[in-house]
């Protein structure tokens, strides 16, 4: 009965049989899953946007011509019968 007696004791000094587990060391996260690449993304696709509405805008203030084509001339709208406009002749 003395070996008996000792195994308990010997149980208890032993490691602790619990369920407790330790988390395991995860690798750090791949850069595409990263927040820092989601900013950066972010900050791109903005910049990407803006820069077009830039370039959009510096074109019509540049290079668009706002000018009303003549064909106004040539049917001119008119309310009641009457012309709202000088009708020019053509020859």
């Amino acid at each position: 009965m003395a070996g008996k007696a000792s195994n308990p004791k010997e149980k208890e000094t032993s490691a602790p049989e619990d369920d407790v587990c330790l988390p395991k060391e995860e690798p750090p996260p791949a850069f595409l899953e990263s927040k820092t690449f989601r900013l950066i993304s972010i900050v791109l696709y903005l910049g990407g946007i803006s820069g077009l509405g830039m370039v959009l805008a510096l074109y019509y203030l540049i290079f668009f011509d706002s000018s009303m084509p003549d064909i106004h001339l040539k049917f001119p709208v008119s309310i009641g019968g009457h012309p709202v406009q000088k009708v020019h002749e053509y020859q």
